[in-house]
């Protein structure tokens, strides 16, 4: 992998991951192919480095949000398709979290949750 050669050349190097998806769906069937949350744990383990992700549910982000533009979490709503980033995200960071049925998250998953979990919470 060039990602882990570039790592192992420059050791002061930071890896960033944009995200930590464990998968993604794809096709009518909603057939399972890795994220990029894979490729994150291999590099961690092969460079010896932890990720610093920047992306959903990063705290990361929220901040450069708010020094950004000031943004009012109480008063924000945060609009996914999934419940281990996106809805995640809103939550841990104070908004309000609403997820539409287009993604990753079916509602046989949401009924399966009953209450959700930390890692999967449902929307507020």
């Amino acid at each position: 992998c060039i990602a882990n050669v570039l790592l192992q050349r420059n050791p002061s190097s930071k890896l960033v991951a944009t995200n930590v998806d464990a998968f993604d769906l794809v096709g009518a069937d909603g057939r399972h192919i890795p994220g990029n949350g894979g490729a994150v744990k291999y590099l961690e383990h092969t460079s010896r480095r932890s990720a610093i992700n920047c992306g959903k549910p990063s705290k990361l982000l929220a901040d450069l949000l708010d020094s950004l533009y000031g943004l009012d979490t109480s008063r924000a709503m945060f609009v996914g398709d999934r419940l281990d980033t996106d809805i995640r995200f809103g939550i841990d960071t104070g908004m309000h979290a609403t997820l539409v049925m287009t993604g990753v998250t079916s509602a046989q998953q949401m009924i399966d949750l009953k209450e959700g979990t930390e890692e999967e919470p449902l929307p507020s």
